[in-house]
């Protein structure tokens, strides 16, 4: 037998030994353990998560560790792995005033993430800020970001922003005189209207603006608008519609979305665009004193294709709904929308989904559908994100035994209103603890990750993080099962399709014959511990088998030269395992390309 010498191996060993823990998946299999992001004395809150196109994200939060509000931010890869500083990147200390409010968060075309916030750092009323930061942490606007807004008269606050069409960003806020403001800049900063802010106005005011996206790079704005000039006044809500260079393209006055009133400052409403010129919009009310939940579809042209003031998504007479999570299809212009429902008391509690076509019509039912039928316990905090078939939802249950803790659950619909998982609900959080606000993003391969502040260690609040797979599963990311062809190309992801193709089934794997070689022998590649897949754990038993431990356990497969281990551990393709296989490995887990089969002892489909 050949002697084969590995004369360069220490050096690297030792180092991976430091460094193989950053490259295990960092996403948590035990609901009970949840990824801890930061956990800082002091208090950390008010959440905002924005997915990226590696499969990560970004999340940002207020901190006030240093006896100040500042805004923290941290990116995660695909497997969860943290990029930054633990703990995350400070992106302003600037003075803030002792209390908050909202503000958001997105992730551009170039995957840059830009936050708009407001503090008092230029005097004691509050203006408005944004930075755009690169993946590598990068401060593009400068280390103090873009000034949008700056007076001494008046406060602005609660701003959000719109990536638009053309990849340039429209930031809205209000100020505490009830004005609604606008400004768009490029990705330099460039101010691109003149003059550079839009103001709108009202006679009683106006409050909480949404933004988004239009046609040839315009936007499309959605503000509540007050219809008294007293404190409990109701307000309507209203939309405009902006071009390219800021012109208005609808009535001055905005369109009537909702003009019957009913309601209030505090209740939210959603703005989705519809990809065609106009947008969705979705809001509850007490028209009718009662809580209901509607929504409308705002044609390019500004006319309402649905039923005037909105859709009531469910007929029911006992019922109430509240805060509405909305998923447009884009292919179909099919809505999901999931709601919190309850009785008439507010004393059972559970969460409810409608499905409404492209005509505005029900299909759920008039009732809608009962994702998770009322009981005792509080659900809140309802977010929806889009799969292929339907939506996952997540949302909060507080038990009957605490109105403070809670749990953070999740639950799959397909188009048809059905449960896909075998279990349902399936719990991101089983720590039964004091929770904040609980916002979700999803990344393009249907992975829905969430933030929170949690008090379950410090009962000011640390930031946490789950994600959940559209199987319903946590914990770090599968190595993906494909079919692939003779040019490498996975071309289906069904194993059954995959023999009609003449492909290759493989997991984690390249073909790299033409055509495709017939496996023979049952073995996952790169797996040297036996446990039947490839991840980090392979990683630290082949250092440690390098330094003089156990040799590598794979499958029995005499058939000639396959009788031996070395093909599993192989991962570069040379057919043989080496110092250089635990190189390549590390690139692997760090985002390089994934491993290469051994094409004498391909594994079997």
């Amino acid at each position: 037998m050949k002697k084969i010498c590995y004369p360069a191996i220490t050096l690297p060993v030792i180092i991976i030994i430091f460094s193989a823990t950053s490259v295990l998946a960092q996403w948590p299999a035990n609901p009970d353990s949840n990824m801890v992001l930061c956990d800082r004395g002091g208090d950390q809150a008010v959440p905002k998560i924005a997915a990226a196109s590696d499969g990560g994200c970004y999340i940002t939060w207020f901190d006030v560790s240093s006896g100040n509000y500042a805004v923290y931010m941290q990116r995660l890869n695909g497997n969860g792995e943290i990029q930054w500083a633990p703990g995350g990147m400070l992106i302003s200390n600037n003075p803030q005033n002792s209390w908050v409010t909202d503000y958001d968060l997105t992730v551009d075309n170039e995957d840059h993430a830009v936050v708009v916030f407001n503090d008092i750092r230029n005097g004691g009323d509050m203006d408005i800020y944004a930075y755009r930061i690169s993946p590598a942490g990068v401060f593009v606007w400068g280390d103090n970001g873009l000034t949008l807004s700056d007076n001494a008269d008046r406060g602005d606050m609660n701003a959000v922003v719109t990536i638009t069409s053309s990849g340039n960003f429209v930031f809205a806020w209000v100020d505490d005189s009830m004005m609604v403001h606008l400004r768009k800049v490029n990705s330099t900063g460039t101010d691109m209207w003149s003059p550079h802010t839009i103001t709108l106005t009202s006679t009683y005011g106006l409050a909480l603006p949404r933004v988004a996206a239009a046609e040839n790079d315009g936007v499309i704005l959605s503000c509540l608008q007050k219809i008294g000039p007293n404190f409990l006044d109701p307000y309507c809500l209203y939309a405009h519609k902006f071009d390219s260079l800021g012109v208005a393209q609808w009535d001055p006055n905005g369109v009537a979305v909702n003009s019957t009133g009913g309601l209030a400052a505090w209740m939210k409403h959603n703005l989705t665009a519809d990809g065609a010129g106009g947008a969705y919009s979705s809001w509850h009310d007490t028209r009718y004193v009662q809580f209901h939940v509607y929504v409308q579809h705002i044609l390019s042209d500004g006319n309402t294709a649905w039923v005037t003031d909105g859709v009531l998504i469910s007929l029911d007479a006992l019922e109430m709904q509240m805060d509405p999570a909305l998923v447009h299809f884009p292919s179909s212009n099919d809505l999901l929308i999931f709601y919190r429902a309850t009785d008439l008391a507010e004393d059972r509690i559970g969460v409810s989904g409608q499905k409404i076509d492209f005509r505005g019509d029900l299909q759920w039912g008039e009732s809608g559908n009962a994702i998770v039928p009322m009981g005792s316990e509080d659900r809140s905090h309802i977010s929806a994100q889009a799969q292929p078939d339907g939506a996952i939802v997540v949302y909060k249950e507080l038990p009957v035994s605490t109105r403070q803790e809670s749990y953070i659950k999740a639950i799959r619909v397909d188009m048809d209103g059905n449960l896909v998982w075998t279990t349902s609900p399936v719990e991101m959080c089983s720590f039964l603890s004091e929770k904040g606000r609980i916002p979700t993003t999803v990344n393009d391969s249907g992975t829905v990750i969430a933030a929170w502040d949690d008090a379950r260690a410090d009962s000011e609040g640390d930031m946490y993080l789950q994600q959940i797979f559209q199987d319903g599963t946590l914990g770090p990311p599968p190595i993906g099962r494909c079919c692939y062809n003779d040019s490498q190309d996975c071309v289906d992801t069904t194993e059954d399709a995959c023999h009609d193709l003449a492909g290759y089934w493989a997991e984690g794997l390249n073909c790299t014959d033409d055509p495709c070689p017939t496996g023979t022998c049952d073995y996952a590649v790169g797996d040297v511990n036996g446990s039947s897949n490839y991840n980090g754990l392979d990683i630290t038993y082949g250092v440690a088998y390098f330094k003089g431990g156990s040799a590598p356990l794979c499958a029995d497969c005499p058939v000639g030269d396959c009788n031996t281990w070395h093909y599993c551990g192989d991962v570069n393709g040379s057919c043989g395992y080496n110092g250089l296989d635990i190189t390549y490995g590390v690139a692997y887990f760090k985002g390089g390309p994934g491993p290469i089969f051994c094409v004498d002892c391909p594994p079997t489909e």
